[in-house]
């Protein structure tokens, strides 16, 4: 049995928004449907067969930072690497696809309003994640900085002074802290709610939610799925769909 490891960058991987705005990051990190392409050509044709799990884990954390940036993005990301794992199904004929998620997280929705449907679309002009911004700000940064990094990040929407001094003053006090959820206590929420006068986008929290989260399946044995399911029951019902044999 061989194994095979692969890193590309020193901490997680960059949000797809980033690593569409850099060309080295374009050029030496692999997409995850790039990822996902490769690691079922080397184990596709076990005889055994073989069980892969494909994360987009940044989109929880841009959930957790109220980045729509970067939480569309990235799922825009798992769309393709959906597409990567059905088209070897289709072609396959013996595989089993399951999309699903542990949990709901921060519940973004458009706000409604007459400028709604304008507003949204300024978040394509975005090219930059919030964690960008925010990361690269220093206490000693003028106002003026941050307004132009803001700018530049978020296709020219201008902040004003008053907003643009509450995001210096949090520099100041910043800590670093053990932990991967935001341990500088950076003002993504602040950021977020200026950010909502220009995309229509609240949050209800920064927080895991209590949301129905989506089962879908494609392949032999998504027959068997429950329009409803609980989600300690999945682990058994997966293995029963896959028909292997449960241990435990």
């Amino acid at each position: 049995m061989k194994f095979v490891v692969a890193t590309f960058d020193e901490d997680g991987l960059p949000y797809s928004t980033d690593q569409l705005s850099n060309s080295f990051m374009k050029n030496n990190i692999p997409t995850l449907a790039e990822m996902t392409s490769k690691v079922i050509s080397q184990m596709h044709d076990h005889k055994n067969g073989f069980v892969m799990q494909v994360e987009a884990g940044k989109v929880d954390w841009a959930a957790h930072g109220n980045d729509i940036s970067g939480l569309l993005y990235d799922q825009l990301a798992f769309d393709d690497a959906v597409k990567a794992a059905m088209d070897f199904a289709q072609r396959d004929g013996n595989t089993l696809v399951v999309i699903t998620t542990d949990h709901g997280n921060a519940n973004p929705g458009l706000i409604y309003g007459k400028k709604v449907n304008d507003n949204f679309d300024h978040v394509q002009q975005f090219s930059q994640t919030n964690e960008w911004i925010l990361q690269g700000i220093n206490a000693t940064d003028s106002i003026s900085t941050i307004k132009n990094r803001i700018a530049q990040a978020n296709g020219g929407i201008a902040v004003t002074e008053d907003q643009a001094k509450e995001i210096q003053s949090y520099y100041a006090k910043a800590k670093m802290e053990d932990g991967i959820y935001n341990p500088r206590h950076l003002p993504f929420k602040l950021l977020s709610q200026i950010q909502q006068e220009h995309t229509s986008v609240g949050w209800i929290s920064m927080d895991h939610s209590a949301d129905y989260s989506e089962l879908a399946m494609f392949g032999p044995g998504s027959e068997q799925m429950k329009s409803f399911m609980k989600n300690t029951d999945m682990h058994t019902f997966l293995l029963k769909a896959a028909e292997v044999e449960n241990k435990f």
